[in-house]
């Protein structure tokens, strides 16, 4: 009996923690994230790679300054900060400069066994780091990338909107994880281990 009150016991907390994440309840995005990623979230990284080609883009076929004036509007008129790291992990506040001591977040991601988009979510903001990998036209202005043939990364950092992430997307999952801990829950409590080891022993 005691295996099944143990039971009883831990489906009654997953229930509990399921039945919370249908309403804005903590843990919030930051701490589901890890397990589950919203459609939500793929939408803004979808954004961040739009960004980070048009950046490269104007970079190429125009002067370098005027991917960085891209940057700030695009970042002024949707309220999200943009950075440019180097290969080494700097801050490049504009063409040629370099700002502080390498990002060791931005130096992990762009030296790891397989650089690419890096997200997370950080309170109420969704960060994400993007590697530029070296092209043929990067070579016009670069003579260094690292090992991984990554020339630097842009990082993003914007504020996400909780209302639109506790949408039907998130509110269904977890209303189908609670109907089968519920279902569970009835089956255990129904489950009766003393009968079954006393049949066993009468036959």
């Amino acid at each position: 009996m005691k295996v099944k009150y143990l039971f009883i016991i831990m489906l009654v907390i997953l229930l509990l923690v399921s039945f919370s994440q249908i309403f804005s309840i903590p843990p919030y995005a930051g701490d589901i994230f890890p397990a589950y990623k919203s459609g939500y979230f793929d939408e803004l990284e979808k954004g961040f790679r739009i960004i980070t080609d048009s950046f490269m883009g104007i970079k190429s076929m125009a002067r370098p300054e005027y991917a960085w004036i891209f940057l700030s509007d695009i970042g002024t008129a949707h309220g999200i900060r943009i950075r440019v790291y180097d290969y080494r992990g700097y801050r490049v506040p504009a063409p040629g400069e370099r700002e502080g001591g390498p990002d060791e977040e931005v130096v992990r991601i762009i030296n790891s066994m397989s650089p690419g988009i890096h997200s997370e979510v950080r309170g109420g903001a969704y960060a994400s780091v993007i590697p530029l990998f070296v092209r043929g036209e990067c070579k016009f202005c670069h003579t260094r990338w690292n090992k991984r043939g990554v020339v630097g990364a842009l990082g993003f950092v914007r504020p996400y909107d909780a209302g639109v992430y506790y949408t039907a997307e998130r509110i269904i999952i977890f209303i189908c994880i609670t109907i089968v801990l519920v279902c569970l829950l009835y089956a255990v409590a129904r489950w009766d281990p003393g009968k079954n080891i006393k049949e066993l022993f009468d036959k």
